[in-house]
């Protein structure tokens, strides 16, 4: 009974991140294009999906997979899991931040915009892989 729990478990949070994914696409059309702004705009957001695809995935690994056998006193102790905690928040806020408030930039910055924003969602993503391969999995 408690496999089936927690097969119950994964199936949830699974159709979860997919449902916000796709609510994601149907919100930012990625392939609808400003006739002045084609690439950068095109580039933002597929840069922003293809972070939220590494961002849900990487919150599912470490909520599922990754060895919970340290305490919280190792946490407070070790300096590096306090930066990794610093840099996934960074990258839960600054990417949404991001794609939120790009129709408020003028005509003129918004394509430099555009690709300093992908530019960060890129970073963000490298460091999210980067992160991935350093988690103690549990399999």
């Amino acid at each position: 009974m408690n496999n089936f729990f927690q097969f119950l478990l994964h199936f949830i949070f699974i159709a979860t991140f997919l449902f916000v994914f796709i609510i994601a696409i149907i919100i930012l059309k990625p392939f609808r294009t400003h006739r002045k702004r084609k690439i950068s705009t095109i580039t933002l957001k597929v840069t922003y999906l293809l972070y939220l695809a590494f961002f849900l995935c990487f919150v599912y690994l470490v909520l599922f997979f990754a060895n919970n056998d340290v305490s919280v006193e190792d946490i407070l102790e070790d300096k590096t899991s306090m930066m990794y905690y610093i840099i996934v928040l960074i990258s839960f806020f600054l990417p949404n931040i991001g794609i939120m408030i790009r129709r408020k930039f003028k005509d003129t910055s918004r394509g430099l915009y555009n690709f300093v924003v992908s530019f960060l969602n890129i970073t963000v993503i490298l460091a999210l892989v980067y992160m991935m391969s350093h988690i103690q999995w549990s399999f």
